[in-house]
């Protein structure tokens, strides 16, 4: 038997504990660090004591009832309970990292060793609420029962997005644009860095567009999806974030615009045409359609806010390919059906 409320806890904490991620990612690049000790950690970390407090109390008056302790945890969540050890020892293994070898800093801080093992362990707990609602499709048929697997969505695309923080940003706005190029000695170092640098960009807005074409797939061909569920998965998961890393900048808005339009567009799309992989028309529209509306709004925002400086050819080619990408993603959805 599903409880929805044990549900709505465990996927909660688990977009508080992946929030707090990102707080201690802005922290280790902007705040000087020294020690394990620091508030952005103790923000996380309480979060992963609430959810095991929830776990365990949730275990313990289905174990005074009469439960066996194998019975008394839902069956959707015993792989997710694998996510407490790996995060327990990944927090251990973070203290004696830093006291061995320092605090990170920038993207050194994504990329450490013990905080993707920290992001593993998310993995696996944030699981819960998903799989839990889609072992029981047949009851999970509105908005209000769908949001527990909504919020474990969220936890994986915030994982996924502070594991490759690095490319979050195309840099396609005018303040991101290398100096101007005049001839002189250096002309074709100068040359070859702006275009490694609009290459990088282009690779990231179609990278972007992948993961929201990806997850829009693999959930809508999961469960029949409610409206909403894209109108609050994608601005939740990328404002994450952006917004530790927006600074002066008008990023955090411009993603916002971008998710927001980006998610009614699904919800529109998962109400009138019903992306199923037993629908490959549909479900193929739906693949090439999220990603370019994102990238469109995107750069169209970016445009406004502060100016693109890729030329209208990079621009409409990025934009194509994000297309391209997403039709290439329906294709593996539905290779196995």
């Amino acid at each position: 038997m599903r409880s929805l409320a044990f549900d709505y806890a465990v996927s909660i904490c688990c977009v508080w504990i992946v929030a707090g991620f990102f707080l201690d990612a802005w922290a280790h690049g902007h705040v000087p660090i020294e020690t394990f000790f620091t508030p952005y950690h103790a923000l996380f970390y309480s979060g992963m004591l609430l959810l095991i407090c929830i776990v365990g109390g949730f275990a313990a008056r289905n174990r005074a009832r009469g439960l066996s302790w194998s019975q008394s945890v839902p069956p959707p969540y015993r792989l997710a309970l694998l996510g407490f050890p790996i995060f327990l020892l990944a927090g251990v293994g973070d203290l004696l990292w830093h006291l061995l070898l320092g605090v990170e800093i920038g993207i050194d801080a994504l990329l450490s060793p013990t905080h993707q093992a920290l992001g593993l362990g998310m993995f696996f707990l944030a699981s819960g609420p998903i799989r839990s609602t889609l072992a029981n499709r047949a009851t999970s048929t509105t908005l209000s029962r769908q949001l527990p697997f909504v919020f474990g969505i969220v936890a994986w695309y915030g994982l996924v997005h502070f594991g490759t923080a690095y490319a979050f940003i195309p840099g396609a706005a005018r303040t991101d644009a290398p100096p101007s190029i005049t001839f002189s000695p250096n002309y074709m170092t100068a040359l070859a860095f702006a275009y490694y640098k609009v290459a990088i960009g282009v690779l990231i807005l179609i990278f972007q567009g992948v993961l929201a074409a990806g997850f829009a797939l693999w959930s809508a061909s999961s469960l029949r999806l409610r409206p909403g569920v894209f109108t609050i998965l994608y601005p939740c998961a990328n404002a994450m974030a952006a917004a530790p890393f927006t600074n002066s900048t008008p990023l955090l808005a411009v993603t916002l615009v971008a998710s927001f339009a980006t998610g009614i567009a699904a919800d529109v799309m998962v109400a009138r045409l019903d992306p199923q992989p037993s629908r490959p028309c549909a479900y193929r529209w739906f693949a090439v359609l999220v990603p370019m509306i994102y990238a469109a709004t995107f750069l169209i925002g970016t445009d406004l806010a502060s100016g693109i400086w890729w030329d209208w050819n990079v621009a409409l080619g990025a934009w194509c390919w994000t297309g391209v990408a997403g039709f290439g993603l329906s294709f593996i959805g539905l290779a196995r059906r």
